[in-house]
């Protein structure tokens, strides 16, 4: 759903194509509206400092919590009605190794932001990992819909310039819920920005301008992106979920960032 709204947003210069761009926000929903798992990975370092977290959900900076809240509400509601229940009907109508060789395609165009921002932050091993999984997948993994890389022993990466700008210093500034996105903060919420610009102007697919090709991959792109999330609203068990969801995201973030 990312890809989504710049993508499509970019090529609307007629009134079907905003109608098209229309249709496919109402049906992204809450796609990206999901906060990151609420555990770390297992590989983020242990001498990550104290001080990079934030401990006190109070101290996250939140000025516009009350917008927030109805944007949170908003896109938890799009999620119940819409996309949770399209995403039902294509698990019950898709066979599962469909599914999973949707998923690593994805995962695999994925790759593209992950080397851009990796090179950024002169991790040349990161790097190096990245372009060689892009290559073996897209070669080997038949465009990306096997993932014989990791079969070979290289492990994926994850980088985006939210992380690239942390890593240089810059703060998150105050968290955001994006409608359609989810959580976020001012410093994420630009990196997704740039992302999103590197990945139109590169056009790995070359559907720009095409709209039943953009329309079509970005359907399957919420899909999939939905279908690989387990994260429910309002089912937490917390009675605190906003609060919860916003603390475990900006945490988050910053092991993302300083590992």
């Amino acid at each position: 759903m990312i890809n989504a709204l710049s993508r499509i947003v970019v090529s609307a210069h007629s009134g079907q194509r905003a109608l098209a761009t229309l249709l496919v926000c109402v049906l992204l929903g809450a796609c990206a509206t999901t906060p990151p798992p609420s555990t770390i990975d297992q590989s983020t370092p242990e001498s990550t400092p104290a001080s990079q977290t934030t401990a006190n959900p109070l101290a996250i900076s939140d000025p516009l919590q009350d917008a927030n809240r109805r944007i949170y509400r908003f896109n938890a509601l799009t999620d119940q009605y819409v996309l949770l229940p399209v995403v039902h009907v294509y698990d019950k109508f898709t066979p599962g190794f469909v599914r999973t060789g949707v998923q690593n395609f994805f995962s695999n165009l994925g790759e593209i932001n992950t080397f851009a921002n990796s090179v950024l932050q002169l991790k040349p091993k990161s790097s190096a990992v990245t372009a060689s999984r892009f290559l073996i997948n897209s070669t080997i993994g038949i465009a990306g819909l096997f993932d014989p890389a990791t079969h070979f022993g290289l492990a994926q990466r994850d980088e985006d310039f939210g992380q690239t700008l942390g890593h240089y210093g810059v703060g998150a500034g105050p968290y955001l819920v994006l409608p359609f996105f989810g959580p976020s903060d001012l410093r994420d919420a630009t990196g997704l920005a740039a992302d999103q610009a590197l990945y139109t102007v590169i056009d790995p697919l070359q559907i720009n301008g095409n709209t039943p090709a953009n329309v079509a991959y970005e359907l399957a792109y919420v899909l999939n992106k939905r279908d690989t999330t387990n994260f429910r609203y309002y089912q937490t068990g917390s009675p605190f979920e906003y609060t919860l969801v916003r603390l475990v995201y900006e945490n988050y973030r910053a092991l993302q960032i300083a590992h």
